[in-house]
């Protein structure tokens, strides 16, 4: 008989499997991209907020700093791999395969960043601020982003509630 070892935090972690649905919905990809690039935001950190705005959780300001705090080691390996990558890009054809493995890299520590916002509050969401409000205000999110992150999250919303209901 075969045991098979129990899933794994990442397996089972609910922000992994909203973030890679929201992620591919409308626009929140270039939405996301835009914000990184021109506001530096953390995607995993506004995921993280998109998940509590969907679910109806606040976040404190000083739970958001904590765990922004905790994630710079990671989030600084993950730039500088997206850094690589994007430069391995530039040298395609040349670079595919070692494009993809970087690519394949900074997916896995996202994955991982993930994980441990999931860990950070599974089951304890202690706040008084909304999480988009608190994520815009930490990037400096010019309202008109804010609203478009907003509309994006209520757009995602209406089209879960079209599948649940179809």
């Amino acid at each position: 008989m075969t045991q098979t070892a129990p899933p794994s935090p990442l397996q089972k972690n609910p922000l992994w499997q909203f973030s890679l649905v929201f992620y591919r919905h409308n626009d929140v990809e270039s939405f996301l991209l835009d914000c990184q690039d021109r506001r530096g935001a953390d995607i995993c950190m506004m995921l993280w907020a998109s998940y509590a705005a969907v679910c109806g959780h606040q976040l404190s300001d000083e739970r958001w700093c904590v765990v922004d705090r905790s994630l710079a080691p990671r989030r600084s390996m993950i730039r500088s791999l997206r850094h690589l990558r994007r430069l391995l890009g530039h040298l395609r054809p040349y670079t595919l395969g070692l494009y993809g493995m970087c690519k394949r890299y900074e997916l896995k520590l996202e994955r991982l960043q993930l994980a441990m916002l999931w860990t950070n509050c599974v089951g304890d969401w202690p706040g008084d601020c909304p999480a988009l409000e608190l994520a815009a205000h930490q990037y400096g999110l010019l309202e008109k982003e804010q609203a478009r992150w907003a509309s994006l999250i209520e757009s995602y919303l209406a089209s879960s509630e079209d599948l649940d209901a179809g």
